[in-house]
């Protein structure tokens, strides 16, 4: 009876064993995908969008060195202004208030305040009806405005309402294009020149001076 018992439980852990180990080759297999299966797919498929994304750095990043390559060839054709050049409603930079007044006459309005810019210096603003506006610090021009409906012109003749194709032609290439102001800077300081504001391919402001760069 015992031996009888004996050979039936070897019997069990015979089958048990060989469950077990064909269980086991099945899941390694269900883990391990043979080349053909969906793994290698999706590997593939990875491999795929990799690449895509690394061509379209690189056409990033040519973009890029085209864009640059433009600005450099632009500032080197940009013009600078000559100082003699830098008149505005016949106001040169650095006129005089008395030259200003004996041309335009009296203001409608006057503004002083100070300005850290200038050192804390006061900046007396003169207003006139006409669209124009001029600056002074220590008695001398700083900077002139004309805005809309105003006639007067640049010393080359750019006024409010000129194409900016006509102003490239006049002027040249500008130093830099910043938002809606076409910039040339003057020969002597970059922080001093010309900005047209230009909307709708027109010219729709004038300042000349420091213009605060």
């Amino acid at each position: 009876m015992n031996i009888r018992m004996g050979a039936v439980f070897v019997g069990i852990a015979v089958i048990a064993g060989v469950v077990g180990s064909i269980a086991l080759d099945v899941f390694r297999a269900a883990v391990t995908a043979p080349p053909g299966a969906d793994g290698a797919k999706r590997i593939t498929i990875a491999r795929d969008s990799v690449d895509q994304t690394l061509l379209a750095d690189d056409a990033a990043k040519r973009e890029t060195d085209a864009m640059r390559q433009k600005r450099v060839e632009e500032q080197r054709s940009a013009v600078r202004i000559v100082h003699d050049a830098l008149v505005l409603g016949e106001i040169a930079y650095g006129a005089s208030e008395a030259d200003v007044r004996a041309r335009y006459g009296a203001p409608f309005e006057v503004e002083t305040e100070r300005s850290m810019r200038y050192a804390g210096k006061e900046v007396v603003e003169y207003d006139y009806t006409d669209g124009l506006s001029l600056d002074f610090v220590d008695g001398v021009v700083r900077l002139v405005k004309v805005s809309k409906h105003s006639a007067l012109t640049s010393g080359k003749g750019v006024q409010i309402g000129t194409p900016v194709e006509e102003l490239r032609r006049v002027y040249g290439e500008p130093s830099m294009v910043y938002g809606e102001d076409y910039i040339y800077f003057s020969e002597e300081d970059p922080t001093v020149g010309f900005a047209f504001e230009v909307e709708h391919g027109r010219v729709e402001e004038i300042k000349m001076g420091d213009l605060g760069l």
